[in-house]
C-alpha cells in the first residue's frame, strides 16, 4: 500500500507574533504536513532579548525544526506588505499579538481576508480578543492562577512545565484543522478567537459544576485529586525521590493497601475521620526510611497504579521516548515530535530569509528593496 498522504499536505501556514502557544501549535500543524513559515521580529543592533537570562534558556527546536523563517519588521510598510503577500498564498495565518496590535500593524483578519475569503486566521491571546481582561498581559502561571487550577494544587503550585501554553497550542491546532476543513467545503474562512485561559477553564469543568450545584468551592485536601487520600498522592522517599500513587478504582486501591501491609484498609477507601487518619499513618509507616526503589518494590506484582517520579534524565532514558524521540536535523541532536498519530509528515526544508521569499514569488529586486528599506533581516 502507498504511504498515506499527510492530512495537511500542501497547506501553507504563516505565523506572526507567536509566543510559546503558537510554537506548540505550528509543531502540530507541521507534523500534520503543513508548510509553516515563521515571521520573526527583526532585531536591530543592540536590541535586547527579554528571555536571554532565563536560567540557561529554553530550547524550542523540537517545535520549530522543519519550518521556514523570515525576519520582517512589521513597523515598516514594506515589511507589512510582505506579510500580506505571504498571507495571500497561505491557508492559515496564526497571530499571537495582544488584541488590537495586528490591526494597528495592518495585518489583521479584516485586511488579510479582504482578497482571500477562504483564509483561516487564528488569533491566540491570553484572555481573548474582547472583554475586560483582553489587554492584560500574562504567562502560563498567570493563566493557571486566574482559572483556579493553582488553587487546587500544592502550596507552591508551580507545575514546572507550561501547561496552559501547551494546551493552548493543541486547542489552536484542533480549531485550525476544523476551520481548514470547513473552508475546503464552503470556500469561506473565518477568524478564530482563541484565549490561552480557555484550556484551563475547560479542565476546571468538574470543579465549576460542583460549585454551581453546591455553592461550595473546593480546595487543597477536599478531593482525591487535591491530596485528601494517601492512595492518590505523591510521597517523598528517604533518598530524596518520590513515588506517585493513583489507586482510584477499588481493585487498584486493594492492591495499594496490600502493598503497604494494611489490606484491611481496602474496606475504608473513601472514609474520613479516624479511618482516614489511620490510612495516612499506615502509608507513612510503610514508606518510612525507604528509598524510591525500595518503596516501589513493595508493590511488585501488584496493579496498584504506583509510579516513580522521574527526573528529566530518567525520562530521556525511558522506553516512553520511543514514541516521540526522533533524530534532529542539526549535528545529530535529538528532538521531540508532537503527538500526531496520523503518520507524521517528514520535516521539510528550513528555508529562510530571501530564499524563502523567492520560493513564494518575490523576485531578486523586490527582496533587495525590502533589505534597503530595513524591513528584511539577514538570511539565517
Amino acid at each position: 500500500m502507498a504511504a498515506p498522504t499527510a492530512p495537511l499536505a500542501g497547506a501553507v501556514v504563516v505565523s506572526i507574533g507567536h509566543t510559546l502557544p503558537g510554537l506548540y501549535c505550528i509543531a502540530i500543524l507541521r507534523d500534520l504536513g503543513a508548510q509553516v513559515i515563521r515571521v520573526e521580529r527583526l532585531r536591530r543592533g543592540g536590541a535586547h532579548d527579554p528571555y536571554a537570562g532565563l536560567d540557561g534558556g529554553f530550547p524550542v527546536r523540537s517545535l520549530t525544526a522543519g519550518t521556514g523563517v523570515v525576519n520582517l519588521d512589521l513597523k515598516v510598510e514594506q515589511g507589512r506588505d510582505a506579510v500580506c503577500r505571504l498571507a495571500r498564498k497561505a491557508d492559515v495565518v496564526l497571530e499571537g499579538h495582544r488584541p488590537g496590535v495586528a490591526a494597528r500593524l495592518g495585518v489583521d483578519y479584516a485586511r488579510l481576508s479582504a482578497d482571500h475569503p477562504a483564509l483561516v486566521y487564528a488569533s491566540v491571546s491570553g484572555f481573548g480578543q474582547t472583554g475586560p481582561f483582553s489587554q492584560r498581559p500574562g504567562h502560563d502561571v498567570n493563566y493557571l492562577a486566574e482559572t483556579g487550577v493553582l488553587h487546587l494544587g500544592n502550596p507552591t503550585g508551580l507545575p514546572g512545565v507550561t501547561v496552559a501554553d501547551g494546551l493552548a497550542g493543541v486547542i489552536t491546532a484542533l480549531n485550525v484543522v476544523a476551520a481548514v476543513h470547513a473552508a475546503s467545503r464552503s470556500g469561506q474562512g473565518q477568524h478564530l478567537d482563541l484565549a490561552i485561559v480557555d484550556g484551563p477553564l475547560f479542565l476546571m469543568a468538574t470543579e465549576l459544576e460542583h460549585f454551581w450545584r453546591t455553592g461550595r468551592a473546593r480546595g487543597p485536601g477536599d478531593t482525591h485529586l487535591t491530596g485528601r487520600h494517601p492512595w492518590y498522592d505523591v510521597h517523598a522517599t528517604a533518598d530524596g525521590g518520590a513515588i506517585a500513587v493513583g489507586a482510584v478504582e477499588p481493585a487498584f486501591h486493594a492492591a495499594w493497601a496490600r502493598g503497604i501491609g494494611a489490606p484491611e484498609l481496602a474496606a475504608t477507601q473513601h472514609a474520613g475521620g479516624e479511618a482516614l487518619a489511620t490510612a495516612w499513618h499506615a502509608t507513612r509507616d510503610a514508606l518510612a526510611g525507604r528509598t524510591r526503589d525500595e518503596a516501589l518494590a513493595l508493590f511488585e506484582g501488584e496493579e496498584a497504579c504506583v509510579s516513580p517520579v522521574l527526573d528529566t534524565a530518567e525520562v530521556a532514558r525511558s522506553p516512553l521516548m520511543e514514541r516521540v524521540r526522533i533524530p534532529g536535523t542539526r549535528d545529530g541532536e535529538s528532538l521531540v515530535r508532537s503527538p500526531v498519530a496520523t503518520a507524521p509528515a517528514p520535516w521539510g526544508e528550513e528555508l529562510g530569509g530571501g530564499a524563502l521569499l523567492e520560493r513564494f514569488g518575490f523576485d531578486a529586486a523586490e527582496i533587495e528593496s525590502l533589505r534597503r528599506a530595513g524591513a528584511l533581516g539577514e538570511d539565517p
